[in-house]
């Protein structure tokens, strides 16, 4: 018999029988229900039927099947149906396929078992065994839904648009994290033949030759035990030596941690897990063991004083993160969680002795994230960037992930905008080095250059390689407030940072198998690969070049480049001038102003390390343009809200402590605003004109602190 909760704002649960028995509800990575009071937006029709009132009348049945679950939803002439995460690669709407929910390494790394309908509804399975969804491939016009294992279990919700949608959605299976600001610079990975003095000196190379960079990784050479899955390992003594008369977790400046830290560098080190999670999930205390020897014994073997087990790596009552600590303290503020053995199955294992694979395999990877990341908070107080190959339904809430081992082509575009279309914000893949592949790589929400077994290196290309590269992070660096901006976004709506173009412009249906372009947060139009690109209605402006499109093009890629992208007109972004790394140093922002109607853009600042932003403590700038006409239009620079205090009394010590020194926010700077377009008869303030600059495209001056007291500066620009 099916069990129907409202959850309020037109939520449901429906459940037959316990909803503790879903690991995603019993782990806390689903929301818990709260009570709410009933409405007549969903009814029980009978004990296996639900009505779910949304645009139309969504009918969901439900019958047992030998073993397993079988749903059957009767679906609309013109529904279109989203999201999946990374469980096809193949499609973005997904009407007519067959989608099997089982992670399998490379073929499908993060499907999640959550959709959206364009019939304002949508759906997510609180489940974590193997499910199949047919959209209708196998039984015209029905959408089918086999659940093979557990019980009857899934959310219900309604609304007037996807993104609406999306945003109901995360209330329940988790709003995504704010990685720490560094993060949204780029992370570089090393050739794992590197050692201390290679690290260093790459460092110092990349700072030398001006590419910007915030994080280098270790691939698993770095261990003393290659591909170490054990809680016993350690820096690698040939490689990495550290003086044999310090302490395990030093990180003063007898290491090569301090040289990295003074060259504004963070640490990421790669690992690979087999352990058995699920005791710390669980919350069991290690059992104490028994001799069992006899005092008639002849034989003293203490290899036979306790129970055997077959699982030689876990340690009972030793959650994973425990032996991580002393790698934090050395200085890494950075996990890279190789797919290796998290995405394959385990067909042999009970997991805390007493769950099967089945159960257990789809929702590992979630539970890893979540260890590691709540592990790393308790133990700094402070976000981990952490990225992972294998994810499924709850995994935005803990880290970031990238498209697996599959590179950074095409079809990985598929692979992101799927995942966005579950909520999952924080995405990326291997960086190629064609100019195609840099373009699309810089241009995510993170950025990952992926060298492993290669010495594709910056400074080992060629010169025109190497200048693009160049080129593209210092994009990059600039458009940090941007896309920090985004990503607060991303966490108080579920809106992603990487949007896909139905999702944006759910009216039409010409973007629903769009997988050459994406809206980079509210402004940006990435185009990427192929250049037979589809507009949104409107303008749109080259940010490379000037040049105003509208509607169907195909883009000639200006030379060094290596795709499109585009800002709508009728838009006010913050960027600033590119840095060496993101805390380099304060930002000298930049407002740049595409006129062609009313807009805003609200800049978030916070300390960027600690999860205040989730106490609401953080600083706004609003800046809008208004009464936009022809003839010109008012733009207002609004005071600055809020603050953030940092964490000024840490304790941090350069010489000896790996934590961060967590500034408190910095007295506001001068602004330079840029205004595209025609060149402005003038620009006044207060009626006092401002002396600009106008280089055939673009007006540029300077907002000072000064004229600003507290006040919103209200510029008036006439043409």
């Amino acid at each position: 018999m099916l069990n129907l909760k409202s959850l309020g704002n037109k939520a449901y649960h429906i459940n037959e029988g316990n909803p503790n028995r879903s690991m995603l509800y019993r782990y806390n990575i689903l929301k818990k229900d709260t009570e709410s009071a009933p409405d007549n937006g969903c009814t029980l029709v009978d004990d296996c039927t639900v009505l779910l009132k949304a645009k139309r009348d969504v009918k969901i049945s439900y019958e047992k099947r030998n073993g397993y679950y079988h749903l059957e939803i009767p679906m609309s002439e013109k529904e279109r149906f989203f999201g999946m995460g990374d469980a096809t690669r193949d499609a973005i709407e997904m009407r007519g396929m067959k989608i099997d929910i089982d992670i399998k390494n490379v073929v499908g790394y993060g499907p999640m078992p959550v959709f959206m309908s364009t019939d304002g509804w949508a759906f997510v399975l609180n489940c974590t065994y193997r499910s199949i969804f047919n959209y209708g491939k196998d039984k015209e016009g029905v959408l089918t839904v086999d659940v093979l294992g557990g019980e009857v279990d899934y959310y219900l919700f309604t609304g007037d648009s996807l993104a609406e949608l999306l945003s109901k959605i995360t209330e329940i299976t988790g709003r995504p994290m704010m990685l720490p600001k560094f993060a949204y610079g780029l992370t570089f990975v090393q050739n794992e033949q590197t050692d201390a003095r290679s690290l260093l000196w790459d460092i110092r190379t990349i700072r030398d030759r001006n590419i910007p960079c915030d994080t280098m990784g270790l691939e698993p050479s770095w261990m003393e035990n290659h591909y170490d899955q054990s809680v016993n390992k350690s820096w690698s003594k040939e490689r990495f030596y550290l003086p044999h008369w310090k302490a395990d977790n030093q990180s003063d400046h007898f290491s090569f941690f301090f040289a990295m830290r003074k060259m504004g560098m963070q640490l990421s080190l790669w690992l690979c897990e087999n352990y058995d999670l699920l005791y710390e999930e669980d919350n069991e205390a290690a059992k104490t063991e028994e001799n069992t020897f006899t005092p008639d014994a002849v034989i003293l073997d203490d290899n036979f004083a306790t129970d055997t087990r077959i699982d030689k790596i876990t340690k009972k009552g030793e959650p994973w993160f425990e032996h991580l600590k002393k790698f934090v303290d050395n200085g890494a503020a950075a996990f890279k969680l190789d797919g290796c053995t998290q995405v394959v199955k385990h067909p042999d294992r009970l997991w805390a002795e007493k769950y099967t694979d089945d159960e257990v395999h789809n929702i590992y990877p979630v539970i890893l994230a979540k260890q590691m990341t709540e592990g790393f908070r308790d133990y700094t107080d402070i976000r981990l960037l952490l990225y992972t190959a294998g994810a499924f339904t709850g995994t935005q809430k803990y880290a970031a992930t990238w498209a697996g081992d599959t590179g950074g082509g095409p079809k990985t575009v598929a692979s992101l905008l799927n995942y966005a279309m579950c909520g999952h914000s924080n995405t990326s893949c291997d960086i190629d080095i064609d100019p195609m592949g840099l373009h699309y790589g810089f241009l995510l929400p993170w950025s990952q250059y992926f060298c492993w077994a290669n010495w594709k290196y910056p400074w080992f290309m060629d010169d025109e390689t190497e200048e693009t590269i160049r080129f593209y992070s210092n994009l990059r660096s600039s458009l940090i407030p941007y896309i920090y901006t985004m990503a607060h976004k991303a966490y108080a709506t579920g809106l992603p940072i990487m949007r896909p173009l139905p999702l944006m412009f759910e009216d039409t249906t010409k973007f629903d198998q769009t997988n050459n372009a994406y809206m980079l947060g509210d402004s940006f139009y990435v185009g990427a690969f192929d250049m037979n690109l589809k507009l949104p209605e409107g303008k749109w402006i080259d940010y490379f070049t000037g040049d105003i499109y509208e509607g169907d093009i195909t883009y000639e890629i200006p030379e060094g480049k290596g795709g499109a992208l585009f800002v709508k007109c009728g838009s006010v972004i913050v960027t600033m001038k590119p840095q060496k790394y993101v805390l380099e140093k304060q930002h000298d922002y930049i407002i740049k102003v595409y006129p062609g109607c009313d807009a805003s853009f609200a800049l978030f600042e916070d300390d960027g390390f600690t999860y205040d932003y989730e106490k609401g403590i953080y600083a706004e700038t609003v800046i809008e343009t208004k009464n936009s006409t022809e003839n010109g239009f008012d733009l207002v620079i609004n005071p600055r809200t809020g603050s953030f205090d940092g964490r000024p009394d840490n304790g941090h010590n350069i010489w000896k402590n790996s934590i961060p020194e967590i500034k408190p926010m910095q007295p506001e700077k001068d602004m330079t605003v840029e205004i595209f377009g025609k060149k402005p008869a003038s620009v006044t303030l207060g009626g006092t004109e401002i002396p600009f600059e106008y280089d055939g495209s673009t007006a540029t001056f300077i907002a000072g602190t000064s004229e600003r007291n507290g006040k919103a500066l209200e510029y008036k620009i006439t043409y």
